[in-house]
């Protein structure tokens, strides 16, 4: 390259540095310069809204009017005061709710119940003994029922069970979160997997000289066959087979599979191999006795409930609540899984008249529970130190879980970052149910249903609203 051309490039480069190194300068030391030019714009947005980050007010500096201003703007009735427990009502009425019509024109149905925690005085109420479909709801009273029944340290083991030599039984436990494979380092929960297991199993094998065995698994741990009459078929992507054996959730090619115990015997083959063991013959069905060869534990019962609950995941809590079943005495089947519940939620005396369960994760269209329960169903949760886990699982309003992209309305940003609830939606359906601090710092619980409409955003966001009402109510 001829010296001149060289000389022009070094010229570029040295104008270019000093140009960045200007440029740096003034954003850093001189921003009111750049301003008085008229060379920022104000309003552009952040890249994470800094609100949910403030820190929270002390009660003796929370304004007098909290969420007044925001009502009237709504056109919600208010005297200009935090609002008490009959303004509450009112202006709970007072949302708008002419988005929540259903395209048939058929009625939708709208209650709710607000809960003093402390004392368990109602606040507020409406149609709140009314049976309604709970959607994913179901699963707080599924994990209250599972936590109050057990002591949340149990684990579910699978196994590995020798009849004889060069003979082995892959034996489900009932864990709903075996992996194939660990998880990876530093991620939160770590279960259990089978490749730990064919490791402690190859070990032993070959401590006891034996090379190869031929393998067979055992998943008759619960009764259930693993499916819900009441479910459609189309549910199939929502909810896995279920089975005391699995690995991944029955998630093994990606889709949920329908023989979720033969796939994880398959995984556990190949992982055996792969450690030294060799498998011959094909993999079968087979009962698992003889003596144990090696073991793995699931994660401790409260974990188990507390992810279920993050993930609203509808496996996981079926699993949860054949457990239960199994625990209690009972059949583990549906049926006994449901009995079990009623039975567990009578004795809290949370359970309401005309209740109606037919699975444990809410996927089930039968379902009917009022939002008394619910609203009952969290204030155990928010007094009960062994219960409260289950609120560890709930997501925080605005910020966390199925509830990060929700509560920006502006009458529902008072419980952003405040409130922790439960989500369910299902077609014509929406319910939420949690626990918020009121404007003067009372704790109280809310469930807000909603039965019958098909716009389902719109349902969401009366929810959300209706929240942030009650969080800055000073009732």
């Amino acid at each position: 390259m001829p010296k001149r051309r060289v000389a022009e490039w070094v010229v570029v480069g040295v104008l270019s540095c000093l140009l960045l190194l200007g440029g740096f300068l003034v954003a850093v030391f001189h921003a009111p310069l750049l301003t008085a030019a008229g060379l920022t714009r104000e309003g552009a947005p952040d890249t994470v809204d800094v609100s949910i980050f403030a820190p929270q007010v002390e009660e003796s500096e929370a304004p007098a009017t909290a969420g007044t201003g925001l009502a009237q703007a709504a056109g919600i009735p208010t005297d200009g005061k935090v609002p008490d427990s009959d303004t509450l009502t009112a202006q709970l009425k007072a949302l708008d709710r002419s988005n929540l019509k259903a395209a048939d024109g058929s009625k939708v149905t709208v209650a709710w119940e607000v809960v003093d925690v402390e004392t368990g005085d109602v606040i507020s109420s409406s149609k709140a003994k009314t049976a309604l479909i709970p959607a994913s709801n179901t699963k707080l009273m599924t994990s209250l029922a599972v936590m109050n029944a057990l002591d949340g340290s149990e684990t579910f083991a699978t196994r590995v069970l020798q009849p004889a030599d060069g003979e082995i039984v892959l034996v489900g436990g009932g864990d709903p979160m075996l992996l194939s494979t660990p998880a990876d380092e530093g991620t939160y929960p770590q279960p259990a997997s089978t490749q730990e297991l064919a490791a402690a199993t190859a070990e032993a094998l070959k401590a006891d000289g034996q090379s190869g065995v031929t393998l067979g698994y055992d998943d008759s741990y619960f009764d259930e066959e693993g499916w819900n009459d009441t479910w459609p078929s189309n549910y199939r992507d929502q909810v896995t087979q279920l089975s005391s054996l699995w690995v991944d959730e029955g998630r093994t090619s990606g889709a949920r599979t329908r023989t979720p115990a033969a796939d994880a015997a398959k995984i556990f083959a190949t992982q055996l191999e792969k450690a030294g063991i060799t498998v011959t013959g094909s993999v079968k069905e087979r009962s698992g006795t003889g003596d144990e060869v090696a073991r793995v534990e699931s994660l401790p019962l409260h974990v188990l409930v507390e992810t279920a609950m993050n993930r609203s995941n509808n496996s996981f809590t079926e699993i949860l609540g054949l457990q239960l079943a199994k625990q209690t005495g009972r059949d583990s089947t549906f049926k006994g899984a449901v009995a079990a519940i009623k039975s567990e939620l009578t004795d809290l005396g949370v359970w309401d008249e005309g209740t109606v369960l037919r699975d444990s994760s809410g996927l089930s269209r039968s379902n009917r529970i009022t939002a008394n329960m619910l609203a009952r169903a969290v204030q155990l949760l928010d007094t009960d130190e062994h219960l409260s886990v289950i609120l560890d699982g709930l997501p925080t309003a605005g910020v966390t879980g199925t509830l990060a992209t929700r509560f920006t309305d502006a009458l529902a940003r008072p419980a952003r970052g405040v409130a922790s609830a439960k989500t369910g939606t299902l077609s014509l359906v929406s319910t939420l149910a949690g626990t918020t601090l009121t404007a003067d710092g009372r704790q109280v619980s809310f469930a807000f249903m909603i039965n019958g409409t098909d716009a389902g955003w719109w349902a969401k966001l009366w929810a959300d609203q209706a929240t942030g009402v009650v969080a800055s109510c000073g009732c």
